[in-house]
């Protein structure tokens, strides 16, 4: 069963993870910006690391950090 329809039952799975969930698409991007993809995923590894430390931030800034950490600026200002 798989042999004959594997290759069929990913492709509508792939479809459908684009469709519904936004996810699985082929992203074709520079050097460059896979670059500033790792410095933001770098940079937010050590923002998560300084917040799980025993650092002191107040309830209303670590509140606002941890709402707005994965957003896109546009939404956050």
């Amino acid at each position: 069963m798989w042999r004959a329809n594997g290759k069929s039952w990913v492709e509508k799975l792939k479809f459908l993870l684009i469709r519904y969930r936004n996810i699985g698409h082929e992203w074709h991007f520079t050097d460059e910006q896979k670059e500033i993809f790792k410095q933001y995923y770098d940079a937010h590894k050590i923002l998560v690391s300084c917040l799980k430390s025993d650092c002191y931030v107040s309830r209303k800034v670590r509140q606002q950090i941890e709402d707005t950490l994965l957003l896109p600026i546009a939404e956050i200002k």
